[in-house]
């Protein structure tokens, strides 16, 4: 399988429909500080994974809490920002406690699927460094 490398020069154009910078920090909570050219950095980093990248998948059959947790962590930690990882356990408490800790951190929990009577998917989303 043959996989290409994403243009390392920033997009020369925006999509119709992409907020303006401005209004993207118009948009921003109260509370929000938004330090000069990080819009641009968030917007570059968003656009660096394309989305055909396929979504990477971490078997975790066999590890015990809270092994599974902090093999995850590991996982999405190397992950680029948007990036989706499935993380296949068969440890039931898993399905629990890591939606529950990966939400804590901000990551997205996409789904928990069952694939048979002791084996489980849990789909997420990096939402966060």
């Amino acid at each position: 399988m043959t996989k290409s490398s994403p243009s390392s020069s920033p997009p020369t154009s925006s999509s119709p429909g992409d907020p303006e910078p401005a209004a993207a920090v118009a948009d921003a909570a109260p509370d929000t500080v938004v330090l000069p050219g990080a819009l641009d950095a968030v917007l570059a980093d968003s656009t660096a994974s394309s989305a055909s990248d396929e979504r990477r998948s971490l078997d975790l059959t066999g590890e015990l809490c809270p092994f599974t947790f902090v093999r995850t962590k590991l996982a999405l930690e190397a992950l680029p920002l948007g990036a989706e990882l499935r993380v296949i356990v068969d440890h039931e408490p898993a399905i629990r406690n890591l939606p529950r800790s990966a939400t804590e951190w901000g990551q997205e929990i996409l789904a928990v699927t069952v694939l048979s009577p002791t084996t489980w998917a849990i789909d997420l989303r990096k939402r966060v460094r």
